[in-house]
């Protein structure tokens, strides 16, 4: 299976961040849907930096949608980048912007620190939000997006955004008929750090190494294995005197993270995150009674060890030396047809369950806060939240216990 598409058809800890707006009263909330005279929803993006260019990228290539204004902390950058893609108009005040355009939708690309505000006073106007990783930077700015999302009726995504071709590969092949029963996973991702020595680096702003690069592992595993009911782990600053390019960057923020999560049938996952190697490492691991998924977290490749059974259109191989391993079969992307803007854009056309919706980010999201939580005080921290995954999880293909496997 290699595409979202495709599988569809198959498939019957404070207040909120400074400045930010709380949910207001007597606000219209009906979602809007104002589309451009060419029939495409029209978007407005918050931020504008280099993330801001995936998002501006794929709504050019997009036959659905289009970007109609930008809005940055400076008049000079927002008009800078919307004149590169050839934007009508720009603003450095979002709530302004949202008056006055009045965007069908909205993506956030700001730093970590301020996805909060810009967020809730969309979704307050029933303006639909696609917000950037991580939700924000404590849990209770969390939960009002969420909350905010709930009351306003209006699409709300936050990414990662897991669901591409090669997960939806790899999904096809999370059942107990395939690989048996599951029974553990690990998931990391292993960088030298961020090349650039700016917000990143501060705590306040960027939240440090679990909320910017743990949350890709957290998703990826959440996403395909459903909610998980415990974290512990252990988090702390490896390297305070960083060297950045040419600079010494002094920084408290936590760059060394490992969190285990346990789901309700006893499974539990290890997940790493670490801002110190030379040589990277994005992946997840799916172990399970009769074999074992390996796919990337950035990329297309996905191996199964399958050492029962062979696997119909998939590339036998060799695998670190293992044999009775096949690569399966996944379409390379090559534009923006199966990414996070059209994913946006089908949800809010109602064609599309969210694959990264509210509640379920929330749910990653509280791993990661109580990871935090978990290794301050050296205690186990049981999860409250929960959600309803998108696609279908066979409760036998997560039954290790009631028969004989």
């Amino acid at each position: 299976m290699s595409s979202r598409r495709e599988f569809l058809k198959l498939s019957g800890v404070g207040v909120l961040s400074a400045g930010g707006i709380r949910l207001a009263e007597g606000v219209d909330r009906k979602p809007t849907d104002r589309r451009a005279g060419n029939g495409k929803l029209r978007l407005a993006i918050v931020g504008t930096g280099q993330v801001s260019h995936k998002f501006l990228k794929q709504a050019a290539a997009s036959q659905r949608a289009q970007f109609v204004a930008t809005c940055a902390r400076t008049s000079e950058s927002a008009e800078a980048r919307a004149k590169e893609y050839g934007i009508g108009r720009w603003f450095n005040d979002y709530n302004a912007m949202y008056d006055a355009v009045k965007p069908d939708a909205v993506v956030i690309a700001t730093p970590s620190s301020v996805h909060a505000a810009p967020t809730i006073a969309a979704l307050n106007r029933g303006i639909h939000v696609m917000c950037e990783k991580p939700m924000a930077t404590t849990y209770e700015d969390c939960q009002a997006m969420v909350d905010a999302g709930r009351k306003s009726g209006a699409v709300f995504l936050n990414l990662p955004f897991d669901a591409t071709p090669s997960f939806y590969a790899a999904l096809q092949q999370l059942n107990e008929a395939a690989i048996g029963v599951f029974t553990g996973a690990e998931s990391q991702l292993l960088i030298d750090g961020h090349s650039r020595a700016n917000w990143y680096y501060d705590a306040s702003v960027a939240g440090g190494v679990m909320l910017d690069t743990l949350v890709y592992p957290v998703s990826r595993l959440i996403a395909m294995l459903g909610p998980a009911s415990r974290v512990t782990g252990f988090v702390n600053t490896l390297i305070p005197h960083r060297i950045v390019g040419d600079k010494t960057v002094e920084t408290t923020i936590d760059d060394n993270v490992s969190l285990v999560i346990e789901w309700p049938g006893g499974q539990q996952a290890l997940l790493r995150a670490l801002w110190a190697v030379s040589w990277g490492r994005t992946d997840a691991v799916i172990y399970c009674r009769h074999g074992t998924i390996w796919t990337q977290l950035f990329g297309d490749e996905v191996v199964v060890h399958s050492p029962k059974r062979s696997i119909p259109g998939a590339t036998p191989l060799a695998s670190d030396g293992r044999p009775d391993c096949y690569r399966l079969a996944t379409r390379k992307e090559t534009g923006p047809s199966e990414g996070a803007v059209e994913h946006f854009v089908d949800c809010i056309r109602g064609l599309a369950s969210p694959t990264c919706g509210g509640d379920q980010q929330l749910h990653v999201h509280e791993i990661l806060f109580k990871g935090y939580l978990a290794a301050r005080i050296g205690r186990v921290q049981e999860l409250q939240t929960t959600f309803t995954p998108w696609h279908k999880l066979d409760r036998a293909f997560l039954d290790t216990r009631s028969r004989p496997i």
